[in-house]
């Protein structure tokens, strides 16, 4: 990671932990709350406001905002959890040259696996930004699997032994034996 980068994520964090504070500050003072201001000037009968309508407008906000980054939420919901499973199975984890990943734009990771689905996992938690998969089509059929694969940005691929089916006919196999010569080759 780049200096700049650094520091620019740590800006990012701060930044977080700013704007977490200044609301925490807002709703423990009575007279800094928002809600409550918001109450108390629009406390007289003709335009009273209670405060169930003020929470059901938020939770129909909210629920507005997850429907509409579902995928996103679920992205990052699925690579914690997954970050979560691969701490647990594996001590440490070193990601060499991620200074070589660009930050945006299309890039192709591959890799030779003995498991489809932990070199996925690995890149996906050890990489900054978000990628998509090529999953199988059979796979992407799969009940859980798709669903995840789905939730992750994954493309379905069809591959050609995916489609292959039992044949009708019959298939008759012939031994052929060579003769050697004396000199251990053959005829």
């Amino acid at each position: 990671m780049t200096a700049t980068n650094r520091w620019m994520s740590e800006l990012d964090f701060a930044k977080t932990q700013l704007a977490i504070l200044v609301v925490v500050l807002l709703l423990a003072v009575d007279a800094l709350n928002p809600v409550k201001i918001f109450l108390h000037v629009f406390s007289d009968e003709p335009y009273r406001v209670l405060p169930w309508h003020v929470a059901a407008l938020c939770l129909v906000l909210m629920l507005y905002l997850f429907l509409n980054n579902m995928k996103e939420l679920l992205y990052f919901g699925v690579k914690v959890f997954f970050h979560s499973i691969l701490s647990i199975f594996f001590n440490r984890v070193e990601a060499v040259g991620l200074d070589n990943v660009p930050p945006y734009g299309p890039v192709i990771f591959t890799s030779n696996h003995a498991n489809q689905f932990i070199d996925g996992v690995t890149i996906m938690c050890t990489c900054r930004r978000k990628i998509s998969y090529l999953v199988a089509e059979k796979s992407w059929n799969r009940r859980i699997i798709g669903d995840l694969a789905w939730a992750m940005g994954a493309v379905p691929v069809k591959r050609a032994q995916d489609s292959a089916k039992k044949g009708t006919g019959t298939v008759t196999v012939r031994k052929i034996v060579e003769d050697e010569n004396e000199d251990g080759g053959s005829k």
